[in-house]
């Protein structure tokens, strides 16, 4: 009797607190994982063929053309490349480069080797002029540009936040990239030694190369390994 009393008893607790659960959704919350946003391709491609110029036919970069699993592998990259204490950020990570880069039709992938070159993807990294995160953006630098896009600016160790500090430096670079018409040697070399000191080059008939070049080379293998590892597309009749 006791064990059937203590049976009845527990069912009935059981059946008052799902009751409580459905009659007052406060009592438990329910998370799910935001949605990853695809990449957007028109701009992907735009800004690859302008990026690798006669290079971008045959480019992994053009192989990867139709691959809806992009930002998935954008993501896992990421993941891979960040220290243990960031890890659990790479998917808010990765769609923050992945909607900044569709807001400047970047190249997503172009954002990834920006990173990898200036801090191989440490929040953390501090440059040798100050430099801050991610994208190694110079506090002075990061709060003109918060004040240019009507971003609130919460000082210089906001910079360490990878997604204020992604969202600072793409806008940076879109600006630059607006200064030099669309000339990646030469916005691409400004984000690293400013545009004033490309200018000068410019006028002395030197084209800037050694930064662009190491981005370029970071630009090209994070491609070849995304494309080593995309999921084979099957055509179908």
């Amino acid at each position: 009797m006791k064990t059937k009393h203590l049976k009845i008893g527990l069912a009935l607790i059981t059946a008052t607190l799902t009751m409580a659960l459905f009659n007052n959704f406060n009592f438990v919350s329910f998370k799910f994982p935001a949605v990853l946003e695809s990449v957007l391709e028109s701009a992907r491609v735009s800004h690859a063929k302008e990026l690798l110029g006669k290079k971008y036919s045959g480019s992994d970069a053009e192989k990867m053309g139709g691959q809806k699993a992009l930002n998935l592998m954008i993501q896992k990259k990421i993941q891979s490349s960040l220290g243990p204490k960031y890890k659990a950020q790479a998917r808010a990570i990765a769609r923050t480069v992945i909607a900044e880069s569709a807001k400047y039709e970047l190249d997503p992938v172009f954002v990834l080797a920006v990173i990898a070159t200036e801090s191989k993807f440490n929040p953390e990294a501090i440059g040798s002029v100050g430099e801050i995160g991610l994208m190694q953006i110079r506090p002075e630098t990061a709060k003109w540009m918060a004040q240019k896009i009507g971003m609130k600016w919460k000082g210089k160790e906001s910079l360490k936040n990878p997604t204020v500090n992604i969202k600072l430096g793409t806008a940076y670079m879109d600006y630059l990239r607006n200064k030099f018409t669309s000339k990646p040697a030469r916005y691409v070399s400004a984000y690293n030694m400013g545009p004033l000191n490309v200018r000068r080059l410019v006028a002395k008939n030197v084209v800037p190369a050694e930064y662009n070049s190491k981005v370029m080379k970071n630009y090209k293998d994070l491609y070849a390994k995304i494309a080593d590892k995309a999921p084979r597309m099957v055509a179908t009749n």
